[in-house]
């Protein structure tokens, strides 16, 4: 049995995978545009200044594009993954430079282990979201509502996303 694939974490990466590729289409369309998703098993929310409308359009419009079989819109270069993969093997890098008597003239190799950590951690970080964190099977995917409030100075939107 695959753990991927078990209910509910087969839905949060579904619905991970939408999250992406509504963010593609969105700054595609608004190359300024700054947001920040997070996904869950209702749906996802983001988090910045974009209008109801246009993040339903553009929900809709990546739900439809997966469904066509376009599964690199699962996977995003800004995503948390990324930065969880490389702070992994950074801090994984850095003990192993460092063994088992660090001392300040190692400084040198780690900051060299480091970086090349950071280096692999890039196509590491996209492998991992196409097949750990997404799965861009859209299959019986249904955007829902899309609403809208506002925590402070942010505005959160959570897309519905219906299976069936």
């Amino acid at each position: 049995m695959n753990l991927l694939e078990i209910e509910p974490i087969l839905t949060v990466r579904r619905n991970h995978a939408v999250e992406h590729a509504t963010v593609h289409l969105l700054s595609a369309r608004h190359p300024d545009l700054r947001v920040v998703g997070r996904s869950d098993t209702t749906g996802f929310y983001i988090y910045g200044d974009v209008s109801t409308r246009q993040l339903g359009d553009a929900a809709r419009e990546a739900v439809a594009r997966l469904q066509r079989g376009e599964s690199a819109l699962a996977v995003h270069p800004r995503c948390g993954t990324n930065l969880v993969v490389a702070g992994l093997l950074s801090a994984l890098a850095a003990i192993l430079a460092l063994g088992r008597k660090p001392s300040w003239r190692k400084i040198p190799d780690v900051v060299l282990a480091t970086t090349i950590a950071a280096f692999v951690a890039q196509p590491l970080g996209a492998a991992m979201q196409a097949r750990v964190t997404t799965s861009p099977d859209a299959r019986g995917a249904r955007i829902g509502k899309v609403t809208s409030s506002q925590v402070g100075q942010i505005k959160v939107q959570h897309v519905d996303i219906e299976w069936t």
